[in-house]
C-alpha cells in the first residue's frame, strides 16, 4: 500500500527513523501501530462511559418511579 505524506512529514520521519536507526518503513509501521492502539483504547473507554451513563439513568428512572 502507498500512501502520501507531506513533505515536512516525510522529512520529519527521515530524521528520525535516522536518529533510531530504523527504516523509515519501520518507523511509519510502529508510529502507525501506536496511535491505533491509543485510539482503540479511547473508544473502549467511550463506550464504557456509555454503558455506565445508560445504567446511570435506568437507575435514576427505577428510585423516581419507587417514591
Amino acid at each position: 500500500m502507498q500512501i502520501e505524506i507531506q513533505k515536512d512529514t516525510s522529512r520529519k520521519i527521515e530524521e528520525t527513523a535516522k536518529l533510531l536507526g530504523l527504516k523509515r518503513e519501520d518507523l511509519v509501521d510502529r508510529a502507525v501501530m501506536v496511535y491505533i492502539d491509543g485510539i482503540s483504547k479511547y473508544l473502549e473507554l467511550k463506550k464504557e462511559l456509555n454503558e455506565w451513563d445508560v445504567l446511570s439513568d435506568e437507575a435514576l428512572v427505577n428510585f423516581e418511579k419507587s417514591l
